[in-house]
């Protein structure tokens, strides 16, 4: 019966909560243990080949759960207990195998039980592994033994063998015996040459050695070495004598690895691998050793040694050795120091249920007064002491985060034992690392331009190690929280990117820790602070760059909010901000900030913070929204702005710093357009916004940066054109800013938006107008030409559309025809508006972006053409969209345009490229069900109706979301798209059907869409009738299967020479073919298709299309007996084709048909035709080439023409 709860699970999520699969691990389980225990097989080099394939599946089921390796607690005694009994059988038959030399044992037969056993310990960590280990006396010589027969040899063994059996002997070190008593001498041990001293020692220091010997070993051998040394040196009855032995040769060991190979140049030569291996080695296992020890009294001979070893300079170079001394420098002053003491925590922490519960103020007075006055036990601190913290307080400068990590961490245990006066002046030792190198001006602004963030991030990271230790009094928070603060907005720009969101997020990690501090008195100070607290986090986290840094602001800020309950408006702020609306920067810093300011408190923080740091970042993304928000902000407190901050944002405007100058315009720009009716009211500040064209120098304009400048510019006067602000006499300078950013910048969309207010807003003189239309003459440079063709959409009050579209599709580049045709189509929109679009223009306009959909241009950058396709349907889709007669209009006015155009949306909805697809469906719909149709022609009509009922509308597919919820429709999705469409070829037209056909069979020969354009083709002609009726000997055939047919045989006779669908109808008929689709057409229709296959074959020199029309061949082939005659005729032709590769295309094809399908009867030379097609080098030019054809041309020939007879 299976397990409801393990059921339940399944329904959680993707997240494993349980071992899901503990049911077939643990069958394979018991299934590669029964096979590992046969004794017979342990004399095999490997495992069998099914027991390593379970142990290769089982180790993948483990590595899924390594980010949650608790789900396999309820499981783990089970597997590692049945594992180890096989070890433990094994490893007692190898001890035994090596006194009885004619019992062999392989060295390599469990390798796969180890590697399952290492897999293990690295997904849940070995010390809950270990727990699990068979630990008797009897298993400490045959294990330690094995592990000595593994050393001899490296490379027989397996680092999972060693690895395993040193981490069995660390947990073996620690049996409650004497090893003395155990030790049986083991005289039968193979020697090792790196320990040859070692063969007539005793256990325990033969022991020992061995496990100096893999310190030196990369990897898990040398923690495991370190575990093991660690708790077999810390032993009662070993450490007296061993430990100072091992100390002092651990020390002997790091100091000679750090001499440098080149002794007159030490920095330059560095240390080599080898000596960086000894170094970490030794260090590891001090590391693990000052952790096991009980007292440091049998150091205090070797502590001078380790201190002048802690302090050298040769390990600048290597990140983990770094890490090792900080960690082993904290633990030895633990070490040395006593046991954290809960009167001390008491003394201080003061925690209660009353001072918890309390908000009274004298309370929190007094708390903090006693605070002060605590004193802690008396506490003996060792000399060293301030060496130990001194070097931990270095590390925190480290450049490692992993050093700064390490040390912090240190810093905070090692304050936690000591007396609270020490621990408060390594409080303000480490405070003092942010005040170095930073100047405060006269208003209490931090400057951190001349700091470093690795001191930063290292000192934040401490003081969140203090504050979770409660060490933080309430003086020192009153000194330390202000420089916090300024953590949170740390960056400095580095040429083109900046530093410090570690920083950042080290102090959104303070911020969390403070929150958890357990004394009382800390509440008072949060009380003083909660509001710039409150404020400073809610702006990093709607408005900082980094997502991982707004999640930890805001966790911070939860933190607070749960625990102090100080901050204003505390849980509604954070229902706004948590960690997913947070997590999407444009959400975080357009719509949260938006319901944040909504409350005072919020509002002008924020709004601050925006104006005074993210318009001026770095970042040309994080600044444009920065002012979306600012747009989004100003509203609500305009006051605000034009007081406070407004003047701060008109003087740097002249910034010489090109992201600070952009940010500033930009943001003058949104505050002019927001408030203007606040600003216009007061006579100064119209006159600052007024002013900023005018302020900026004009050689910002003109050198390097000028772009930006421009844009921004651009922005700005757009947006007093849509605010409707009065510029005076600055028409003809705003004028000439736009037309040097239309030179300048090479994106100018929203340029031309700016243009085309202030085109409305200010109307163009008609020599600015002309001006304007010399730009798009052929002399002037390619990027202006372009912007400028674009920028002739805002001139429809002076000008009419003829130049546009003789743009669209006589430009000379893509980019003109694509802007040409986005112009065409804001022109004619803003000319219907304002009542000023005739007939005349409208059907020039349709036209001209009619002719844009034959765009199929391509050069390297691939099909550019597809911009101008793209961009005519949106223009198209403009002019239709906005007034329901249009398609009345121009049926009435040239009814060939308009059925061509209705036949191209058609061909265009088979695209390749999904963007332009969907904008071909949105243009369908309107023209199917925005416009009236009823004025076309009977037989138009008759076609519109007939795709009504195919293509209902669905306006929500404009977007091409797939998946968009509610649709159940989109052209996004091929495979949909293409099912759909495709009925369109029922309708009677020919004039519709003939391009969507065609668009159908060009999609049909590209990868990955074709099979779903094939497919969806042959599942449409399985519905067709088999046969079409015919009206006249000379009429074509009604709709049916041998309409496809009728319809690839008219694209196969296009012209040879410029036809691009040739090749395309070639692969979908094969396709068709080959799918069994065309089978139910009549004989007499494929006869035309041979024909023209013939055709387009005729003297052709193309291999690729020539191999097409072979391929074809083979499939027609199959069809019926008298095209198998005809098709293995013209293959026969084929195989003296001067071209190799034809040759050999043409002989696989005829192979196909003759020997595989078997469509002509070729009697008892069946097998002599099979050898010679097959077994002959085609593709090479020799005698034996022209043999076998004529041989081959001897054998069909006379059976084509007897079946032909």
């Amino acid at each position: 019966m299976s397990d409801p709860v393990q059921n339940n699970a399944e329904d959680i999520g993707s997240v494993p909560s349980f071992f899901r699969e503990h049911g077939e691990f643990l069958q394979s389980l018991d299934e590669v243990a029964t096979s590992a225990s046969n004794v017979d097989s342990w004399a095999l080099p490997d495992a069998s080949e099914e027991e390593m394939r379970l142990i290769r599946e089982m180790k993948k089921t483990l590595d899924v759960y390594q980010e949650q390796p608790t789900c396999l607690d309820p499981y783990l005694e089970r597997i590692v207990s049945r594992l180890m009994a096989v070890v433990q059988e094994y490893v007692y038959a190898f001890h035994d195998s090596m006194e009885k030399p004619e019992s062999l044992i392989s060295v390599t037969r469990m390798d796969g039980i180890f590697d399952l056993l290492y897999t293990l310990c690295k997904v849940r960590g070995y010390k809950v592994i270990l727990r699990f280990f068979p630990h008797g006396v009897t298993d400490v010589e045959p294990v330690f033994a094995t592990l000595w027969r593994f050393s001899v040899d490296f490379e027989a063994s397996s680092w999972p063998a060693r690895y395993a059996l040193l981490i069995w002997l660390s947990l073996l070190a620690m049996i409650p015996f004497d090893i003395e008593t155990i030790d049986s001498g083991m005289t039968d041990l193979p020697a090792i040459a790196a320990l040859a001293t070692a063969t007539n020692m005793s256990l325990i220091k033969r022991w020992v050695e061995l496990g100096k010997l893999f310190l030196c070993k990369p990897g898990c051998e040398m923690e495991g070495a370190a575990v093991m040394l660690s708790r077999l040196l810390s032993r009662r009855d070993s450490a007296a004598i061993l430990q100072p032995e091992f100390i002092e040769w651990a020390a002997r060991e790091i100091t000679d690895a750090a001499r440098p190979v080149d002794s007159t140049n030490a920095i330059k030569s560095g240390l080599q691998i080898g000596s960086v291996l000894r170094i970490n080695g030794a260090l590891r296992v001090l590391c693990h050793l000052f952790s096991a020890m009980d007292s440091h009294t049998s150091l205090d001979a070797q502590i001078p040694l380790l201190l002048d070893i802690f302090q050298m300079d040769a390990f600048d170079q290597h990140s983990i050795t770094r890490k090792l001394i900080s960690k082993a420098v904290q633990r030895l002053a633990l070490l040395m120091l006593p046991a954290a003491n809960a009167e001390m925590g008491r003394a201080y922490a003061r925690p209660s249920l009353r001072a918890n519960l309390s908000n009274n103020a004298a309370y929190a007075s007094a708390s903090e007064r006693d605070d002060e006055a605590a004193e802690s036990p008396d506490v003996e601190v060792p000399l060293e002491m301030e060496a130990f913290v001194g070097i931990l307080l270095q590390k925190l400068h480290d450049k490692d985060t992993i050093v700064r990590w390490s040390a912090a961490k240190g810093i905070g245990r090692i304050s936690e034992r000591l007396p609270l006066a020490l621990a408060r002046e390594i409080v303000l030792a480490v405070g003092g690392i942010l005040k170095d190198e930073t100047l405060v001006d006269d208003k209490g602004l931090i400057d951190v331009a001349m700091t470093t963030e690795y001191s930063w991030h290292g000192a934040l990271l401490c003081l969140a190690e203090l504050s979770r230790r409660g060490m933080l009094y309430a003086p020192a928070l009153r000194q330390v929280v202000p420089w916090v603060v300024r953590g949170l907005t740390y960056e400095i720009q580095r040429g083109d990117y900046s530093v410090g969101s570690n920083v950042r997020d080290a102090a959104c990690y303070v911020m969390w820790s403070l929150a958890r501090i357990p004394n009382p008195s800390s509440r008072r100070v949060f009380a003083e602070m909660s509001t710039e607290m409150a404020t400073t986090l809610i702006s990093v986290a709607v408005f900082d760059r980094e997502s991982n840094v707004r999640r930890a602001a805001s966790a911070a800020f939860q933190e607070h909010v749960g625990r102090q309950s100080a901050f204003p408006h505390g849980i509604a702020v954070l229902q706004l901000a948590d960690f997913f609306s947070v997590g999407i920067m444009r959400n975080a810093f357009v719509v949260t900030s938006r319901k944040i300011a909504e409350f005072d408190e919020y509002r002008h923080p924020l709004l601050h913070h925006l104006c005074t740091v993210t318009v001026y970042h770095w970042d040309l993304k994080t600044r444009e929204l920065a002012v979306k928000a600012l747009r989004e902000l100003a509203p609500l407190s305009p006051e605000y702005v034009r007081t406070h901050l407004l003047p701060e944002i008109v003087a740097n405007v002249t910034s010489p710093f090109l992201a600070v100058r952009h940010g500033a315009i930009t943001a003058v720009a949104a505050i002019a357009e927001t408030i203007a009716v606040e600003l216009v009211s007061h006579t100064d500040a119209a006159k600052m916004v007024l002013e900023v064209a005018d302020s900026v120098p004009a050689r910002y304009i003109e050198d390097f940066g000028a772009s930006l400048t421009l844009a921004a510019l651009a922005t700005y006067m757009g947006s007093l054109s849509r605010a409707r602000w009065n510029i005076g006499d600055a028409q003809e300078k705003y004028f000439a800013l736009f037309e040097l950013a239309l030179i300048t910048c090479k994106t100018v969309d929203d340029i031309v938006v700016d243009f085309t207010s202030f085109v409305d807003a200010c109307s163009l003189t008609p020599d600015q107008r002309l001006r304007i239309v010399k730009h798009t003459q052929v002399a002037s440079s390619g990027t202006s030409r372009e912007s400028f063709v674009l920028a002739l959409g805002a001139l429809e009050k002076q000008s009419d559309p003829e130049l546009l579209c003789s743009l669209v599709t006589e430009g000379t580049t893509v980019e003109i025809r694509r802007n040409a045709a986005a112009a065409l189509g804001q022109f004619c929109t803003r000319a219907r508006d304002g009542g000023r679009l005739s007939i005349m223009w409208e059907h020039s306009a349709i036209s001209a972006l009619s002719r844009g959909l034959e765009d199929h241009s391509v050069d390297n950058r691939g099909d550019v053409g597809s911009w101008v396709r793209k961009q005519s349907l949106h223009s198209l889709a403009s002019i239709f969209a906005g007034d329901g007669q249009t398609f009345q209009r121009l049926n009435e006015c040239d009814d060939e345009l308009a059925i061509r155009l209705l036949g191209q949306i058609l061909c265009s909805t088979t695209e390749k490229i999904d963007r332009l697809r969907v904008a071909a469906g949105r243009m369908l719909e309107i023209l199917l069900h925005e416009q009236r149709v009823e004025a076309a022609d009977s037989r138009l009509r008759e076609g519109l109706v007939q795709l009504q009922r195919l293509v209902p509308a669905q306006p929500n597919n404009f977007s091409g979301d797939a998946g968009v919820k509610g649709s159940e429709f989109s052209w996004a999705d091929p495979e949909a798209a293409f099912t759909r469409i495709v009925q369109a070829l029922s309708v009677s037209d020919e004039r519709l059907r003939q391009p969507l056909f065609e668009g159908l069979v060009s999609t049909g020969s590209a990868e990955p869409l074709g099979k779903f354009a094939v497919g969806a083709v042959a599942a449409y002609a399985e519905t067709l009738p088999e046969t079409g009726a015919t009206v006249a000997a000379s009429a074509q055939p009604e709709w049916g299967v041998d309409g496809i047919v009728a319809e690839l045989t008219r694209l196969l006779l296009t012209d040879r020479q410029t036809s691009k669908i040739i090749n395309p109808a070639l692969i979908v008929a094969d396709q068709l073919i080959e799918q069994g689709a065309l089978l139910a057409a009549a004989p007499d229709s494929w006869i035309p298709l041979y024909r023209a296959t013939q055709r387009v074959a005729f003297k052709l020199r193309a291999p690729l299309r020539l191999s097409l029309c072979l391929k074809l061949y083979g499939s027609l082939a199959l069809v019926s007996e008298e095209l198998s005659r005809m098709a293995v005729g013209s293959l026969l032709a084929h195989m003296a084709h001067p071209v190799l590769r034809i040759r050999q295309t043409a002989a696989d094809q005829l192979f196909s048909a003759l020997c595989i399908h078997g469509v002509v009867d070729v009697g008892d030379d069946g097998d002599e035709i099979g050898r010679l097609v097959s077994e002959t080098e085609w593709a090479q030019e020799s005698a034996g080439v022209k043999d076998a054809r004529a041989q081959l041309t001897a054998l069909v020939r006379p059976r084509l023409a007897q079946d032909r007879n």
